[in-house]
């Protein structure tokens, strides 16, 4: 398996010389590393144009020159599809409301911990890369739909091949039922697709852990009403069998048949998480 190529910007040249000794004695490529903003741009831009985009972004928040790293991850954000991971030697409340915006896949407090590092990116380069094969079918059957709009019969058997198959869990609830989900969504709760058609949202909910049950809900309604865009949530599960799962979730507000309905895509980060 080809290792996970990663591009360090870290304002520490001693902390940047370190963790990119670990990083490949763990295995991983580290194309490149920066001190700046700037330069760090221009270097993935490079990278990109070799075919060597790297798959993590290692991004401290402290740089040197005009570009902070939350700066400089919008932009990489806005230009490449490389994974942000905020490295950081503090938790304050303004560092973290503005890095939100950017949506990154992680953060590291310093010092760095190895052992959370390696995890942190291993489930990092996970989520990009179903989001990134999740993104490409979409194309796929967007391109599909504008040359072939009097085919629609070949045009949705291709659609249910490709959900159905997918790594990624989606559904689409609607007034507390699920309209529609695709095999995998069941698969991760442990259903079969029949079990899971009978299912509420209020079944669901008892299956996710007691300690994240508020948050789901409050979400969900928030999201319904209006007063809130996509949001990205880690919750932690229970399937039909008892097993625990912890799963990443986005939620999205979609029209369906003229009603607002909430379209999740659900992400098992569960044989990530297990101990080597």
């Amino acid at each position: 398996m080809k290792p996970i190529s990663i591009y360090i910007v870290e304002d520490e040249l001693l902390i940047s010389a370190s963790l990119k000794s670990q990083l490949q004695n763990f295995g991983y490529e580290v194309l490149g590393s920066s001190s700046r903003g700037e330069t760090s741009i221009e270097e993935i831009d490079l990278l990109s144009s070799q075919g060597k985009e790297p798959e993590i972004v290692l991004m401290d928040i402290h740089l040197r020159g005009d570009l902070d790293g939350i700066e400089t991850a919008k932009k990489i954000n806005d230009k490449f599809k490389s994974a942000i991971i905020f490295l950081t030697g503090q938790s304050s409340k303004e560092v973290y409301e503005r890095s939100f915006k950017i949506k990154p896949f992680g953060y590291l407090l310093k010092p760095i911990d190895m052992e959370q590092t390696k995890m942190t990116i291993e489930i990092a380069a996970y989520q990009r890369n179903l989001e990134i094969e999740n993104e490409t079918y979409q194309k796929s059957l967007e391109k599909l739909l504008e040359i072939r709009t009097s085919e629609k019969k070949e045009i949705v058997y291709l659609y249910q091949t490709i959900i159905e198959n997918s790594l990624v869990g989606h559904a689409i609830l609607q007034e507390e039922k699920f309209v529609f989900f695709n095999k995998r969504i069941a698969e991760i709760f442990g259903y079969t697709m029949e079990e899971f058609q009978l299912l509420s949202l209020g079944n669901i909910v008892d299956r996710v852990h007691p300690q994240d049950q508020i948050q789901v809900v409050a979400l969900t309604e928030k999201c319904l009403s209006g007063a809130m865009d996509d949001k990205d949530l880690r919750v932690r599960v229970f399937s039909k069998n008892g097993n625990f799962r912890q799963l990443q979730i986005k939620l999205r507000v979609v029209e369906y048949k003229g009603k607002p309905a909430l379209h999740q895509t659900v992400i098992d980060l569960s044989e990530l998480l297990k101990p080597e």
